[in-house]
């Protein structure tokens, strides 16, 4: 397999990843407070100012990759490596603990945490040698809207598995997540 054949088949995915991670950049920018109980967990500066700067970088990073791609494919990969490494410090040191990865829910961390980021981080790898992801859809318009709506569910489902599975899990475990 080429690698433009790899960056044509991670774009979907790619796509997807940069949308969460927009969305969760928007959500640290609107409502600081609820990555707080994570960011003091971690040993992070835990003001609104640090983590609305860290929902800028988010949203700037998710932006880059999903305009240019290229480079900016290895800045969301590092980026989803770096939430990979925070998520699953949460885990084993401050089980419980609320992610805040998409604002105030009071979703605890998981394991689905880990999984999404590393996947999402080697789908962003897998794109690091292709443009914009639209790039790898061709030029006809019902292609695009669709691959546009694709991703756009894509996404909606990694958000449901981030904020509403791990709720329903301690709810279904009586207290504990997993």
């Amino acid at each position: 397999m080429s690698i433009d054949a790899i960056a044509d088949a991670a774009a979907g995915p790619f796509a997807a990843a940069c949308v969460v991670l927009a969305v969760a950049g928007v959500a640290k920018l609107r409502r600081p407070v609820g990555t707080r109980p994570a960011a003091s967990a971690l040993g992070l500066p835990a003001t609104p100012s640090a983590v609305r700067t860290l929902g800028g970088i988010e949203l700037f990073v998710a932006g880059a990759g999903l305009a240019v791609g290229g480079a900016a494919a290895a800045l969301v990969a590092i980026t989803y490596g770096a939430l990979a490494v925070a998520a699953w410090r949460l885990l084993v040191h401050a089980p419980g603990t609320a992610c805040g990865c998409l604002g105030v829910s009071d979703a605890p961390v998981s394991r689905a945490h880990i999984v999404v980021d590393v996947v999402a981080g080697i789908a962003a790898l897998g794109a690091v040698a292709g443009g914009s992801p639209l790039r790898a859809v061709g030029d006809g318009v019902g292609d695009r809207l669709a691959f546009v709506l694709l991703v756009g569910c894509c996404a909606a489902l990694v958000t449901a598995v981030l904020d509403a599975l791990p709720a329903l899990q301690v709810n279904r475990s009586g207290g504990r997540a997993g």
